[in-house]
This record gives C-alpha cells, structure tokens and sequence, in this order.
C-alpha cells in the first residue's frame, strides 16, 4: 500500500479536529494515516505544524471551558477527577504537578482553580 501524499487541506481538518477536543490519534485516524505520519507532516510541512499548534490550543481552551462548567455545575454528572486526569495528561506542559510558578509552587488543584479563574 503506498503513503497518503500530504495536501494543505489537511490543515482545515486537522486543526477543526482537534479544535474540537478531539486527539493527535483522531487526526491521524480521520485522515487515513498513523501518527508517525503526523509528526512527520508536521515536521516537513510549516503550514501544518501551525494548525496543529492552534488546533491545540483551541482543545486546551475547549477541555478548560468544559472543566469551568463542570465545576459551576452546568454540567449533570461532571467528574472533576476524570477531568483533572484528561487535563494533567492531554495538556502536560500546563497541567504537570510539580510545575513551578513566579513565587513559589502551587498544588494541582490551586493551579486548576487559578486557570479556571483566570
């Protein structure tokens, strides 16, 4: 079976997927391709690597929103446990527990009550 050939109109989709909370294993999955694939794309291809970053940060924004919801109690049967788990896992370089902050270190969940705040 030959490679999937890389096409910029794969950026719209790549980005719209994971702008909606969606994993690098979803894009991979929806365009026919594994990730080594991705990462190669993003590697060679600048135009993809951006929409990946800007389909990251729009997921980060989007599973943060969620986490907001949930703990003003928009959300029927929201675990903040399962959420702070996605949270720490999908998003680690915000997320990480012993991540260090101007004057000092805070706890995991001063960290998420500051960001949902923000």
């Amino acid at each position: 079976m030959a490679d999937k050939v890389y096409n910029q109109s794969m950026c719209d989709e790549a980005e719209q997927l994971l702008a909606a909370g969606k994993s690098i294993a979803r894009v991979a999955t929806n365009l026919g391709v594994c990730r080594d694939t991705i990462y190669d794309w993003r590697d060679k291809h600048p135009e993809f690597a951006k929409a990946l970053k800007v389909g990251k940060d729009a997921s980060q924004a989007k599973w943060e929103d969620i986490g907001q919801d949930g703990v003003c109690g928009d959300i029927k049967n929201f675990s903040a446990t399962a959420w702070m788990f996605t949270m720490k896992n999908r998003f680690r370089d915000d997320y990480k527990e012993d991540k260090e902050v101007k004057g000092g270190s805070e706890t995991l969940v001063e960290k998420l009550l500051n960001k949902l705040t923000d």
